[in-house]
């Protein structure tokens, strides 16, 4: 025993020593000892408070190597970052901390593959109180602001000012991807694609077309107390313009309006972004099916949808959304495919319907409806099919004015979600409705069992 306690000592003593070593904070004063950490494992960063120039850190050698190297084997567009943080188990402690990055870089990159200007492909690293604001002329990089490649990563206190894409001013009216009018370059915020990952107390103000916040493959993801802002612009204005990307394709639109015509149509407000929080079936680094997110007390303002999420496929736990809330959107919560759980959530219907719940299975929802009426064209107040959902619509005590449109039981949500679209029945099967609003319910024939009264009692 004595011999053993001899050897011991020295061993504890050394341990003792690489604790107190890894626990050191690395002050740092400069963009270029930030991403000499970013690759490197097990460090806490202080950096000093300021406004960094990414542009001022670029080099010529560092802006050539961007879109380089790229892994095609396993993605027609694999990402390609500007400024990458591989590393893993860092604690980046950026409080008062602004990156500023100017728009015009993207004349100087390639801009190949998926591009990510800030991608964390790291495991288990801390961001806090980090600041990110994007000026410059109003281009995009069709590409995303800030992206969790990795696993375990989480953001606390992060604030994005995502600006830049092109064309701007017009929503989705003039299509995306394959369907459009008119060249395309989106900026979108804040992507998800590893797992068990955390965004706490994060804000993206959005000025440009892109979602704010959006997970595609990522499991056990939790967005908790975050905010999302987008604006908006009435579809008058637009046909108001005598120059510019509408103006040029006669005021047309990729979206059939309800006159059959595939044009701008007056009367409705368009958001400028696309969703606040959004979920993607599938994507993500390792090309798998979304898993439970879990959503609580995030706001989203004017944004497209407040709220557009694809419940988890595999049957497995739901996407939980409690204590959420939207305002100004053209669609507040857009829920597709079911196995997806909402309570102590609220919205208004003054941009466009509170809820669109398409399709799926035994979706648990609560809303509560919240504000006024509005002087926009605004069609229905929710649109429900699939199969086994429970819903139940509530209204403000406060409100006793707000939009009187129906609740549309057995019909889809209008084709790509474009409220001046028409909207068209499909199947609703054994649905619990509970109606506490002022709206009255309309029935396709294609309900079952056939609907009869004005409320479907809960079971």
């Amino acid at each position: 025993m004595r011999t053993s306690k001899i050897i011991l000592l020295p061993v504890l003593l050394f341990l003792t020593k690489l604790s107190l070593v890894s626990a050191a904070t690395h002050e740092i004063a400069s963009l270029e000892e930030l991403m000499e950490f970013a690759s490197q494992d097990g460090n806490k960063i202080s950096m000093k408070p300021g406004t960094y120039s990414v542009r001022d850190y670029l080099t010529p050698e560092l802006l050539a190597a961007v879109g380089t190297n790229l892994d095609y084997s396993k993605s027609k567009r694999p990402p390609s970052p500007v400024l990458e943080f591989s590393g893993n188990d860092n604690t980046y402690q950026l409080d008062g901390v602004t990156l500023e990055i100017d728009t015009r870089i993207y004349d100087e990159i390639n801009l190949t593959g998926y591009p990510r200007f800030i991608h964390i492909s790291g495991n288990r690293n801390t961001f806090n109180g980090l600041t990110i604001c994007y000026i410059g002329p109003n281009q995009g990089s069709h590409g995303t602001c800030v992206t969790l490649w990795g696993d375990q990563n989480n953001l606390i206190g992060v604030t994005l000012y995502a600006h830049g894409s092109t064309p701007y001013g017009y929503g989705d009216l003039l299509g995306k991807g394959r369907d459009k009018l008119t060249l395309l370059k989106k900026q979108s915020g804040i992507m998800v694609g590893g797992d068990n990952c955390t965004l706490k107390s994060c804000r993206v103000i959005s000025r440009a077309f892109g979602h704010c916040f959006y997970i595609q493959g990522a499991h056990n993801t939790l967005i908790e107390d975050c905010y999302a802002e987008g604006a908006n612009r009435s579809t008058n204005d637009m046909l108001q313009e005598r120059e510019g990307p509408a103006f040029d394709v006669d005021f047309k639109s990729v979206y059939e309006n309800r006159d059959g015509r595939f044009m701008i149509t007056p009367g409705y407000r368009k958001a400028l972004t696309e969703d606040g929080f959004r979920t993607y079936g599938n994507g993500g680094p390792r090309n798998q099916k979304t898993g439970p997110t879990t959503l609580i007390n995030c706001t989203a303002i004017n944004t497209r949808a407040g709220f557009e999420i694809i419940g988890p496929a595999d049957g497995s736990a739901p996407t939980t959304l409690t204590d959420c809330t939207t305002l100004g959107a053209e669609r507040g919560f857009l829920l597709i495919g079911g196995n997806i759980k909402t309570r102590k959530c609220r919205g208004n219907a003054i941009h466009g319907p509170l809820l669109y719940l398409w399709r799926g299975k035994n979706a648990d929802v609560e809303i509560e409806l919240i504000g006024q009426e509005t002087d926009y064209t605004v069609h229905a107040l929710a649109t429900i099919s699939g199969e086994g959902h429970r819903v139940k619509l509530t209204q403000w005590v406060g409100d006793s004015d707000s939009p009187a449109v129906p609740i549309m039981l057995g019909y889809a949500m209008p084709a790509h979600a474009e409220m001046s679209s028409p909207i068209l029945p499909e199947a609703a099967s054994n649905i619990t409705l509970i109606n506490e609003t002022n709206s009255p319910i309309i029935a396709s024939e294609l309900v079952t069992p056939q609907y009869t009264g004005s409320i479907i009692f809960e079971r």
